[in-house]
């Protein structure tokens, strides 16, 4: 990235658990704000309770039938355009939806990515893990994948975005073929630490939490990107532009009419 570029001021929250639909439209809100020259980038981090999503990939494919079974594992379904095909997100996942005007960061949707790639990289090495991309999406350890991409862009506004496990329960990734790739399983950063050693894995506390990943991740997307995030909640009311924004997201954060399956 060029050092000539400005340094972004980018607010931030982060929701804990939300639903997938209330997240999406929130996403939703905040890419129109943007298309409308009206808001500032943004990054929303987050946990989901157990949901599957398709992606654009998976549209066509997809039955009725499908959705039915997943829902009866007790999750919640969604079809969505976002890049790649079926995935899972759950408790114990830190999920980021950056929606950003790419032309502030001078990328390209290709640099956009591995940039993304990049923090989620950095992130896995503050705890000793080596972390890679492949050939497929997503950032792995060795054959399993550690991290979820997924994105959409709209006349250069990005969102949707990341999926980073955690701590989370893995195995609902067994019922389905995560991304496509009847292959390959998932790992997460807490499953990384049990492989090092038991007494690394103990020093922890037996898991590596979300509250613990989100300063670390936030500092590489500051260093990766070349912007500052500051909390919502730091940001003074008296500026109408943050006034507006913080009022939009509790409007639809309070909002209980929000409908299933929409896609967007």
């Amino acid at each position: 990235m060029s050092s000539s570029i400005r340094r972004v001021i980018v607010p931030c929250i982060y929701l804990s658990q939300i639903s997938y639909i209330k997240a999406l439209n929130l996403q939703r809100s905040l890419v129109q704000s943007k298309l409308d020259n009206t808001s500032s980038d943004f990054l929303l981090l987050l946990q989901h309770p157990p949901t599957y999503t398709t992606g654009r990939r998976d549209l066509n494919n997809n039955d009725n039938k499908e959705a039915e079974r997943l829902k009866k594992l007790g999750a919640e379904y969604y079809k969505t355009l976002r890049g790649g095909q079926t995935t899972f997100h759950g408790p114990g996942q830190l999920v980021g939806y950056p929606i950003l005007n790419l032309r502030n960061f001078g990328l390209s949707v290709r640099n956009y990515v591995c940039a993304i790639e990049r923090v989620i990289i950095k992130t896995c090495e503050t705890f000793n893990i080596h972390a890679k991309t492949t050939e497929h999406t997503g950032v792995w350890v060795d054959n399993e994948k550690i991290c979820a991409i997924g994105i959409h862009i709209q006349r250069f506004i990005a969102s949707h975005g990341f999926a980073l496990n955690c701590n989370n329960d893995l195995s609902w990734f067994d019922h389905i073929i995560p991304c496509g790739l009847e292959d390959k399983k998932h790992t997460s950063l807490t499953k990384e630490i049990l492989k090092q050693s038991p007494e690394k894995y103990e020093k922890y506390g037996n898991s590596i939490t979300i509250g613990e990943v989100i300063p670390i991740l936030c500092k590489n997307f500051n260093n990766i990107f070349n912007c500052t995030l500051i909390p919502l909640e730091d940001l003074d009311d008296k500026n109408i532009e943050i006034r507006k924004l913080k009022e939009k997201i509790n409007e639809l954060l309070n909002n209980d009419n929000d409908h299933n399956n929409q896609i967007k």
